[in-house]
């Protein structure tokens, strides 16, 4: 007698039938296997950055508005621009040009020094003279341009005149040394004068004061002076 052969459940028939394509095609759930890791992958990579990135985003964040606050807490006649690095300096005066001015106004001879600004030579200072006689020192490399009216009293033609790159002069802090190269044996008395002269063609007049460093001391002597430059006039 013959048996009928058993109906199973439709899962079950499900469950062998994948168990014999699972046996039978193992390399093909092989490769799905290992295709399913490849977005798994991914999405952990991507979550690690994500977390980096948050990690360090506060910081970046807060440098930003200190920038921001920097440049905010400026004054528009304070900001030291350059237009042209060749002829401006720290402060942008775009019609004047800064000047350091010695005079021998008490008419007594003082010893003779080679003038330094910030460490960089802009002339020399010869003063072994009872006469109204000095220096002046322009930043500006144009060496046509002349003093028409000066505030100082010495002649302007017994005034010897040296021109230097503005760009040595700095926004903020700047230190004129006077160096002795000659001893006069009178000892030393006298004022730098610090001047934005209004330029108008090749002729300055008009100065504004910026600064006055006096110095005194006996023959010999050297002297050091700072002072700081952030606006065109004081």
């Amino acid at each position: 007698m013959l048996h009928k052969s058993k109906k199973h459940h439709w899962w079950y028939r499900w469950i062998r039938s994948i168990s014999w394509f699972s046996f039978r095609y193992y390399w093909f759930v092989w490769i799905l296997f290992l295709g399913s890791l490849i977005p798994l992958i991914w999405c952990l990579n991507n979550r690690i950055e994500t977390k980096q990135c948050k990690s360090i985003a506060p910081q970046i964040i807060e440098n930003i508005h200190k920038e921001l606050a920097t440049c905010c807490a400026c004054h528009s006649d304070t900001i030291p621009t350059r237009k042209n690095p060749k002829d401006s300096v720290a402060v942008d005066c775009p019609d004047r040009i800064l000047a350091f001015q010695v005079c021998n106004s008490n008419r007594v001879k003082d010893d003779n020094f080679e003038v330094y600004l910030n460490g960089t030579k802009i002339g020399e200072l010869d003063l072994n003279s009872n006469d109204l006689v000095g220096s002046v020192f322009l930043a500006t490399t144009n060496q046509a341009i002349k003093i028409k009216n000066a505030d100082f009293i010495c002649p302007v033609s017994k005034v010897k005149t040296y021109y230097f790159d503005p760009s040595i002069v700095n926004y903020g802090k700047n230190t004129i040394y006077l160096k002795n190269v000659k001893r006069n044996n009178n000892g030393n008395e006298g004022t730098i004068e610090i001047r934005n002269y209004l330029l108008e063609g090749n002729f300055l007049s008009s100065p504004c004061k910026v600064k006055n460093l006096t110095y005194t001391g006996a023959t010999g002597a050297e002297f050091k002076k700072v002072f700081h430059y952030t606006r065109c006039c004081e």
